[in-house]
Protein backbone atom coordinates (compact mmCIF):
# COMPACT_ATOMS: atom_id res chain seq x y z
CA UNK A 1 0.00 0.00 0.00
CA UNK A 2 1.28 3.54 -0.46
CA UNK A 3 1.97 5.66 2.08
CA UNK A 4 0.25 9.17 1.86
CA UNK A 5 0.38 11.58 4.29
CA UNK A 6 -3.11 12.47 6.35
CA UNK A 7 -2.80 15.87 4.44
CA UNK A 8 -3.27 13.66 1.07
CA UNK A 9 -5.42 11.06 2.70
CA UNK A 10 -7.86 13.92 3.05
CA UNK A 11 -7.68 15.20 0.10
CA UNK A 12 -8.24 12.19 -1.88
CA UNK A 13 -10.92 11.63 0.87
CA UNK A 14 -13.19 14.59 0.01
CA UNK A 15 -12.66 13.93 -3.45
CA UNK A 16 -13.54 10.28 -3.53
CA UNK A 17 -17.20 11.54 -1.62
CA UNK A 18 -17.40 14.15 -3.69
CA UNK A 19 -20.23 13.45 -6.59
CA UNK A 20 -17.61 14.68 -9.68
CA UNK A 21 -14.54 13.60 -7.92
CA UNK A 22 -13.56 17.21 -7.61
CA UNK A 23 -10.50 17.36 -4.95
CA UNK A 24 -10.65 20.82 -2.50
CA UNK A 25 -8.44 23.70 -2.18
CA UNK A 26 -6.88 23.41 1.89
CA UNK A 27 -7.06 27.11 2.85
CA UNK A 28 -3.91 27.50 5.04
CA UNK A 29 -1.58 25.91 2.31
CA UNK A 30 0.76 27.95 0.60
CA UNK A 31 1.30 28.03 -2.93
CA UNK A 32 4.45 25.77 -3.09
CA UNK A 33 3.02 23.30 -0.86
CA UNK A 34 -0.18 23.23 -2.97
CA UNK A 35 1.81 22.59 -5.74
CA UNK A 36 4.00 19.53 -4.01
CA UNK A 37 1.21 17.92 -2.50
CA UNK A 38 -0.73 18.09 -6.11
CA UNK A 39 2.50 17.18 -7.90
CA UNK A 40 2.84 14.52 -5.58
CA UNK A 41 -0.73 12.53 -5.69
CA UNK A 42 -0.69 13.28 -9.84
CA UNK A 43 3.20 11.66 -9.99
CA UNK A 44 1.56 8.92 -7.94
CA UNK A 45 -1.22 8.46 -10.65
CA UNK A 46 -3.61 9.06 -7.66
CA UNK A 47 -5.26 12.24 -9.19
CA UNK A 48 -5.12 14.04 -12.31
CA UNK A 49 -5.15 17.67 -13.40
CA UNK A 50 -7.85 18.96 -15.74
CA UNK A 51 -8.81 22.82 -16.96
CA UNK A 52 -11.11 23.91 -14.49
CA UNK A 53 -14.95 24.93 -14.99
CA UNK A 54 -16.45 27.83 -13.65
CA UNK A 55 -17.17 27.07 -10.29
CA UNK A 56 -14.28 24.19 -9.41
CA UNK A 57 -11.88 25.14 -6.96
CA UNK A 58 -8.65 25.95 -8.53
CA UNK A 59 -4.90 24.28 -7.52
CA UNK A 60 -3.10 26.42 -9.54
CA UNK A 61 -2.58 28.62 -13.08
CA UNK A 62 -1.51 26.25 -15.88
CA UNK A 63 1.60 27.55 -17.91
CA UNK A 64 -1.01 29.52 -20.01
CA UNK A 65 -2.65 30.61 -17.24
CA UNK A 66 -5.69 28.51 -17.04
CA UNK A 67 -7.14 27.39 -13.84
CA UNK A 68 -6.40 23.72 -13.43
CA UNK A 69 -8.24 21.60 -10.94
CA UNK A 70 -7.29 18.00 -9.57
CA UNK A 71 -9.61 15.35 -10.03
CA UNK A 72 -9.81 11.79 -8.38
CA UNK A 73 -8.63 8.97 -10.51
CA UNK A 74 -9.69 5.07 -9.71
CA UNK A 75 -6.34 4.42 -8.10
CA UNK A 76 -6.82 6.65 -5.68
CA UNK A 77 -10.47 5.63 -5.01
CA UNK A 78 -9.46 2.40 -4.53
CA UNK A 79 -6.16 3.46 -2.18
CA UNK A 80 -9.02 5.29 -0.24
CA UNK A 81 -11.02 1.52 -0.42
CA UNK A 82 -8.56 -0.09 0.81
CA UNK A 83 -8.40 1.50 4.97
CA UNK A 84 -11.74 0.03 5.02
CA UNK A 85 -13.97 3.22 4.97
CA UNK A 86 -13.39 7.21 4.07
CA UNK A 87 -10.90 8.69 6.88
CA UNK A 88 -12.85 11.58 8.37
CA UNK A 89 -12.57 14.51 7.08
CA UNK A 90 -13.07 18.23 8.24
CA UNK A 91 -14.98 20.20 5.65
CA UNK A 92 -13.68 23.33 7.63
CA UNK A 93 -10.22 23.05 6.32
CA UNK A 94 -11.73 22.63 2.66
CA UNK A 95 -12.77 25.56 0.36
CA UNK A 96 -13.70 27.59 -3.01
CA UNK A 97 -13.04 31.18 -2.11
CA UNK A 98 -13.05 31.14 1.82
CA UNK A 99 -16.80 29.89 1.83
CA UNK A 100 -17.22 26.23 3.29
CA UNK A 101 -18.21 23.64 0.62
CA UNK A 102 -20.18 20.36 0.99
CA UNK A 103 -18.37 16.84 0.15
CA UNK A 104 -21.62 16.01 -1.96
CA UNK A 105 -21.92 19.28 -3.48
CA UNK A 106 -22.91 19.90 -7.09
CA UNK A 107 -20.73 21.78 -9.14
CA UNK A 108 -22.10 20.63 -12.46
CA UNK A 109 -25.23 22.81 -12.48
CA UNK A 110 -22.72 25.68 -12.92
CA UNK A 111 -21.76 24.94 -16.46
CA UNK A 112 -22.73 23.31 -19.24
CA UNK A 113 -19.50 22.55 -20.50
CA UNK A 114 -19.13 18.69 -19.99
CA UNK A 115 -22.87 17.94 -21.35
CA UNK A 116 -23.26 18.40 -25.18
CA UNK A 117 -26.50 19.86 -26.74
CA UNK A 118 -28.93 16.56 -26.57
CA UNK A 119 -29.63 14.62 -30.09
CA UNK A 120 -26.28 15.88 -31.26
CA UNK A 121 -23.43 13.09 -32.48
CA UNK A 122 -21.43 14.05 -29.32
CA UNK A 123 -24.02 13.35 -27.11
CA UNK A 124 -24.72 9.71 -29.01
CA UNK A 125 -21.05 8.76 -28.82
CA UNK A 126 -21.24 9.61 -24.92
CA UNK A 127 -24.66 7.45 -24.67
CA UNK A 128 -22.40 4.80 -26.24
CA UNK A 129 -19.44 4.93 -24.00
CA UNK A 130 -21.69 5.09 -20.47
CA UNK A 131 -21.91 1.76 -21.36
CA UNK A 132 -20.76 -1.35 -18.92
CA UNK A 133 -20.12 -2.51 -22.59
CA UNK A 134 -18.62 0.42 -23.98
CA UNK A 135 -17.81 0.72 -28.19
CA UNK A 136 -14.98 0.25 -30.42
CA UNK A 137 -13.48 3.03 -32.45
CA UNK A 138 -14.79 1.30 -35.45
CA UNK A 139 -18.52 1.06 -33.60
CA UNK A 140 -17.98 4.86 -32.62
CA UNK A 141 -16.97 5.79 -36.31
CA UNK A 142 -19.62 3.81 -37.81
CA UNK A 143 -22.09 5.78 -35.43
CA UNK A 144 -20.99 9.30 -36.05
CA UNK A 145 -19.93 8.97 -39.88
CA UNK A 146 -16.07 10.06 -38.84
CA UNK A 147 -13.13 8.88 -39.69
CA UNK A 148 -10.69 6.70 -37.11
CA UNK A 149 -8.47 9.97 -36.29
CA UNK A 150 -11.81 12.28 -35.92
CA UNK A 151 -13.39 10.00 -33.53
CA UNK A 152 -10.07 9.29 -31.45
CA UNK A 153 -9.71 13.04 -31.29
CA UNK A 154 -13.28 13.53 -30.07
CA UNK A 155 -12.15 10.92 -27.25
CA UNK A 156 -9.74 13.44 -26.12
CA UNK A 157 -11.59 16.28 -26.27
CA UNK A 158 -13.94 14.18 -24.25
CA UNK A 159 -11.07 14.02 -21.75
CA UNK A 160 -10.49 17.88 -21.56
CA UNK A 161 -13.98 18.29 -20.40
CA UNK A 162 -12.94 16.28 -17.04
CA UNK A 163 -14.83 12.78 -18.57
CA UNK A 164 -12.53 9.73 -17.41
CA UNK A 165 -12.35 7.56 -20.34
CA UNK A 166 -11.05 3.77 -20.26
CA UNK A 167 -9.45 1.71 -22.40
CA UNK A 168 -9.91 -1.82 -22.38
CA UNK A 169 -8.07 -4.60 -24.09
CA UNK A 170 -10.56 -7.44 -25.38
CA UNK A 171 -9.54 -10.32 -27.01
CA UNK A 172 -12.49 -10.40 -29.66
CA UNK A 173 -13.38 -6.83 -29.96
CA UNK A 174 -10.16 -5.12 -29.59
CA UNK A 175 -9.75 -2.15 -27.66
CA UNK A 176 -12.85 -1.16 -26.21
CA UNK A 177 -13.52 2.49 -24.91
CA UNK A 178 -16.22 3.60 -22.12
CA UNK A 179 -16.55 6.44 -19.08
CA UNK A 180 -15.77 5.14 -16.33
CA UNK A 181 -18.54 4.38 -13.78
CA UNK A 182 -20.81 4.15 -16.72
CA UNK A 183 -24.31 2.91 -16.71
CA UNK A 184 -25.01 -0.94 -16.63
CA UNK A 185 -27.79 -0.77 -18.79
CA UNK A 186 -26.60 -2.53 -22.61
CA UNK A 187 -27.37 -0.56 -25.44
CA UNK A 188 -27.58 -2.70 -28.67
CA UNK A 189 -24.92 -2.35 -31.01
Amino acid sequence: MTKLTNIQLKILSQAAQHKNGVAFVPEKMGTTALKKLSEALVERKLMREVLAKPGMPTWRKGEDGRAMSLVILRAGRDLILEHGEFPPSDKRIFSIKGSEVEPNCDLTSTTSLAQPRAGSKLALVIAMLSNEAGASLKALAEMAGWLPHTTRATLTGLRKRSFLIERVKDNDLGTIYRIAGGSKTPVPA
